[in-house]
């Protein structure tokens, strides 16, 4: 699942990072605050609950943080998750707590995952979204994601944990692929 915020506010400068030891206990207290926007559109009482941090650092990937600066110090703001695939880089997860959203944190999160990716060797990414929430498909289209099959076991197995899920329910879900060379 990803998301993109809906809050508002002045746009801010986060810092990007791979995620430490010590981010990981706030990934799901980040992913939670960023499903409620979910939970809201959709007036839903079943919605799934966060992976925990520790549970997506041992998966074959990587983790990037923003992380942005608050009165009291540091804080993080989102993060993405990408799996690293037999076939390719997929981005599991982007989360914006909607405190930060509306700011650039989503954008500069997706960019900084796409270069890391491309960095790492990957030519493509793919992720599953909503296809006509704003902050989901047409967010995600802005940055050269188009519709594509999911053309791969670990992709055909991504959506059918998907639809055992039960967020398919919600809405139309898509597979989106973009290009991370040229």
């Amino acid at each position: 699942m990803e998301q993109q915020g809906s809050g508002a506010g002045p746009s801010l400068e986060a810092r990007v990072r791979p995620a430490e030891e010590a981010d990981l206990d706030s990934l799901a207290e980040i992913e939670r605050a960023a499903d409620c926007l979910f939970v809201e559109r959709f007036q839903c009482t079943d919605w799934p609950a966060p992976t925990p941090g520790r549970s997506r650092v041992v998966a074959p990937g990587f983790i990037l943080v923003a992380e942005c600066s608050a009165p009291r110090g540091q804080l993080l703001a989102g993060f993405t998750h990408v799996l690293a695939l037999q076939d390719g880089a997929h981005l599991e997860q982007i989360a914006v707590d909607p405190r930060w959203s509306r700011r650039g944190i989503g954008s500069e999160l997706l960019r900084a995952t796409m270069r890391e990716a491309a960095r790492l060797g990957y030519g493509s990414m793919t992720l599953r979204t909503y296809a006509d929430i704003a902050w989901n498909g047409p967010f995600y289209a802005r940055f050269g994601f188009v519709e594509a099959d999911p053309d791969s076991p670990d992709l055909r197995r991504i959506e059918a944990e998907e639809l055992a899920e039960g967020i398919a329910a919600y809405g139309r879900r898509i597979q989106m692929r973009a290009s991370l060379t040229g």
